[in-house]
């Protein structure tokens, strides 16, 4: 990976972790279908579960005293059924597949946050079904944000409590996930050499993120990052076709 695509590469880690220190998630969901514009889809999804995993543990090591165990049993229970099919499509998918497989699921994930899709009144076995997605989106392109989310709304927990489980979920899960991608040959020269550049860009865009909670307004702003997200997905779904 040469110079030029590594600053490309830690630029858009560095978007993505401001992303995530605004509104709480996103890390995955934002990085990884811009990185698959410049690089391939195995090592963006990579590359973000490594970083993720640092960001995730740390906020759910600050809001252990709110972590809701029983949801966070329940997401990673139902996941590890998904895990297998989402470790078969990262080892065996091809670039094209992948690509496509991540501009349709970003586009539909997008779409289901706008709308603010509330899974209450579906009950239980919808809370099975997104923990199982989960699960899939976990061992194969690594933006199994969405899915929890929906999983925590019938949960209703105060926002201190909701961060902190979402956060210990991701922790769970990617930590199964991450152990099953490198039994499949995951951990790539590319993925080796995007880590130059990864840790440092995640810490500076954290920073930038955290300094600008206060002052930038959050409606906007997540009009702008689906904007964006929307664009990544179209551009992935183009280059696969």
């Amino acid at each position: 990976m040469g110079g030029s695509e590594l600053a490309i590469v830690g630029t858009l880690v560095c978007i993505g972790a401001c992303v995530q220190f605004l509104t709480g998630f996103g890390f995955s969901l934002t990085a990884v279908p811009l990185l698959a514009l410049v690089i391939d889809v195995r090592t963006a999804a990579m590359l973000a579960a490594i970083l993720a995993m640092f960001t995730s543990s740390a906020q759910a090591w600050l809001g252990r005293a709110v972590i809701s165990w029983p949801t966070v049993r329940l997401i990673s229970a139902w996941a590890l059924l998904g895990m297998p099919f989402g470790a078969w499509l990262f080892r065996d998918g091809g670039e094209r597949a992948l690509k496509g497989f991540l501009g349709v699921s970003t586009l539909m994930l997008v779409v289901l946050l706008v709308r603010g899709v509330d899974l209450t009144r579906f009950g239980r076995h919808a809370d099975a079904v997104a923990s199982v997605i989960a699960g899939v989106l976990t061992t194969s392109i690594n933006t199994n944000g969405p899915p929890m989310i929906f999983v925590l709304q019938t949960r209703k927990l105060e926002p201190a409590a909701f961060r902190a489980t979402i956060t210990a979920a991701f922790v769970l899960v990617g930590s199964v996930g991450l152990a099953m991608r490198l039994q499949v040959g995951g951990m790539t020269s590319a993925v080796w050499s995007a880590l130059r550049v990864g840790p440092p860009a995640m810490l500076v865009g954290g920073y930038v993120g955290f300094r600008l909670r206060p002052k930038v307004d959050g409606e906007r702003f997540q009009r702008a990052v689906q904007f964006l997200l929307v664009v990544a997905a179209v551009s992935a779904i183009a280059t696969a076709i």
